[in-house]
């Protein structure tokens, strides 16, 4: 029998690998209320990837604010990491076409 696990919310940026805040419209299941009429509900969900499968966390209003920021500070240290290792293969890249420059170079003057 398989226990439901709680699905806390990450509490630092540094917790957050991927994954995003998205806006749903949902139903509550209640017949006399006006989501049972297509008016739904707006509720934030955290949306992640934990080994290979796909989780949803329900987002408090009042987590909203500080969670959110704690969301965009990670998206943004993805990015910088991304962009860090982007630059760096272009270097790799460089200097290793200087090195094969370099050694044609060298095997051209041993030929004469």
């Amino acid at each position: 029998m398989k226990t439901k696990t709680a699905k806390m919310l990450p509490k630092t940026a540094d917790e957050i690998p991927n994954g995003g805040l998205y806006l749903q419209r949902v139903r509550c299941g209640k017949q006399n209320c006006k989501c049972a009429r297509d008016e739904f509900h707006t509720a934030f969900y955290f949306f992640t990837r934990r080994n290979g499968k796909l989780v949803k966390s329900y987002v408090r209003k009042a987590e909203f604010g500080e969670f959110s920021h704690l969301v965009d500070l990670a998206a943004a240290e993805r990015f910088a990491r991304r962009r860090t290792l982007k630059t760096n293969l272009d270097l790799l890249k460089k200097m290793r076409q200087q090195l094969r420059d370099k050694t044609a170079l060298i095997n051209s003057l041993k030929v004469k």
